[in-house]
């Protein structure tokens, strides 16, 4: 591989860039992270947070915590407040392990992040630093950039560069990818603030659509008593009228009752769904905003760009380390594009829902939704606990229709290990492959030949059982589920074994038929090495 200064440089610094720049910290992978802005935008904007991304940053042990809270549901209330359709997270239950959703203060969520990004020394970071021109030649990137301050210019190469330089993306213009708009833009009004007590509205939920059809309201009740309000923008609003305290609290006041409130922000803008024709050129690849945008009624725009993030960088980690071919970059626009559209798309639907703004459309939604929660309950009905499949990629999974989020996104399961101490299988995997198998009580030994390819890989594996008999390979891990997760999930889907990848996407499922754990071995290396991506031995 070509030598160059830096192995990536990350473009863009705000919550997918310090996404970035912590993984690629952990990993220790040598990067130049820029930003124009010489700080952090001090105002709240995004105000979600799931838990697959929160995961993928564990092993980065911040050094401070990012504060969250779990968002209980949402309800979608008619014109005169009374409930069209409740969405809630309680009762999926099924496993111990529960996906959470989380409220998040966003300029907390910036100042913890690039606190951590900041103690790896394999990071360059540079605020205030505005990249000015990229291109690729024979697989080095060249990258010219000007101190904001002194209008000096640097030029520096590396191996790749990530665009996560938002929705106005430099890079995607320079390299002439055209965005295309999936037309469903609305211009609504965010007023933010902070509260002394929760409001009274919210009592077992945390955020409501008032779908009142002349003017649709959003009500959130966020981390630590920070609140906002989504107000839609309507025919004969004006940006400077609506922006008068005077004006919105009329919208509002309903709402607060009788708390006292401080407003931080008011800004009126447009939401937007949009998406690139394609995410990258050569080594040069778009992240986030800069490659998608959808409407913010899922509150996944940001966590989109995380798992951009975690797909894209394991991938590169193991090229740069020499596990992958280079060819497997590939598969970061074939996995995630197909997954962004989806949810893209669900986000527009629901958007449909609070932004019916006739009375006729009101009210053929509202019984549509009251027909619907009445036959379907709330079994799979809030949409970020379904499964969705990644693109074709690495992975064997099948397309299924109504299946739950852990179908195609493992579990984290908490385990006892032979010592006593509990772990999650996470921790334990960290950022490989692994494998995990339900209760094998066969022959552990595994023969010389494999032993070269797991060691390779640092690929684990975890047996779930009473039998805490030990192999020799050193990262077979025996232990016991603290909770019943994994014989649950293996009688769910008719299988007692599952392979995982660095990002806890489930590669396959599989069902053992033998008591020779070198068999097992054997036939798991030959499936993955039939993704013809992986360095031979």
């Amino acid at each position: 591989m070509i030598e160059t200064e830096y192995d990536v440089v990350v473009a863009g610094y705000g919550p997918v860039g310090e996404t970035c720049a912590n993984l690629l910290g952990y990993y220790g992978i040598k990067a130049l992270i820029l930003d124009k802005e010489k700080n952090a935008y001090p105002l709240p904007r995004a105000i979600t947070w799931d838990a697959e991304c929160q995961r993928a940053m564990s092993h980065c042990e911040f050094l401070s915590e990012v504060k969250t809270r779990k968002i209980r549901g949402v309800d979608n209330k008619d014109a005169n407040k009374k409930s069209i359709m409740k969405i809630t997270t309680e009762g999926f239950d099924t496993y111990n392990y529960q996906h959470r959703i989380l409220f998040i203060h966003q300029p907390q969520f910036d100042e913890a992040h690039r606190e951590n990004a900041e103690k790896y020394s394999t990071n360059t970071i540079k605020t205030g630093s505005e990249l000015l021109a990229v291109d690729e030649i024979n697989g080095v990137v060249n990258c010219t950039y000007k101190n904001i301050e002194t209008n000096e210019q640097f030029k520096v190469t590396s191996k790749y560069l990530l665009a996560c330089d938002g929705a106005n993306s430099t890079v995607r213009k320079l390299n002439n990818i055209k965005l295309n708009s999936l037309d469903a833009d609305e211009s609504w009004m965010v007023v933010d603030g902070y509260t002394k007590s929760s409001f009274d509205c919210f009592t077992d939920i945390d955020a409501i659509q008032y779908c009142n059809p002349t003017r649709p309201t959003t009500i959130i009740q966020g981390v630590e008593n920070c609140f906002r309000f989504e107000i839609a923008f309507m025919p004969g609003d004006t940006v400077e009228e609506i922006q008068k305290e005077s004006v919105f609290r009329k919208y509002i006041d309903q709402w607060i009752g009788d708390n006292e409130v401080e407003f931080s922000r008011t800004a009126v803008y447009s939401f937007h769904a949009a998406a690139a024709e394609r995410w990258s050129n050569g080594n040069i690849f778009l992240l986030g905003d800069a490659a998608h945008q959808m409407p913010p009624f899922m509150g996944q725009g940001m966590n989109s760009g995380c798992r951009d993030a975690e797909n894209l960088l394991w991938k590169i980690n193991g090229v740069l380390k020499g596990l992958y071919k280079p060819k497997i970059l590939d598969t970061y626009e074939t996995e995630r594009k197909p997954h962004v559209a989806r949810i893209t798309s669900t986000a527009i639907k629901m958007g449909g829902v609070i932004n019916a703004k006739s009375k006729f459309r009101a009210l053929v939604r509202n019984a549509t939704l009251r027909i619907q929660g009445y036959f379907k309950g709330k079994e799979n009905i809030f949409p970020i606990m379904n499964g969705n499949r990644l693109g074709q990629g690495v992975h064997n999974m099948p397309k299924i229709k109504d299946v739950s989020l852990e179908r195609y996104y493992f579990n984290e399961i908490s385990v006892r290990l032979n010592d006593g101490r509990i772990k999650s299988t996470d921790k334990i995997l960290e950022k490989n492959f692994g494998m995990i198998l339900n209760d094998f009580e066969g022959n552990k030994k595994i023969s010389d030949k494999y032993l070269e390819f797991l060691n390779k890989h640092n690929f684990k594996i975890i047996n779930i059982s009473n039998n805490y008999e030990q192999s020799n390979y050193d990262n077979y891990i025996a232990c016991e589920d603290t909770h019943s997760d994994m014989q649950i999930y293996c009688d769910k889907y008719d299988c007692n074994a599952v392979i995982l990848r660095p990002d806890k996407y489930v590669f396959d499922i599989f069902n053992f038929e033998t008591d020779n754990l070198d068999e097992i071995v054997s036939s798991a290396i030959k499936n993955l090495q039939e993704t013809a991506v992986f360095t031979p031995n």
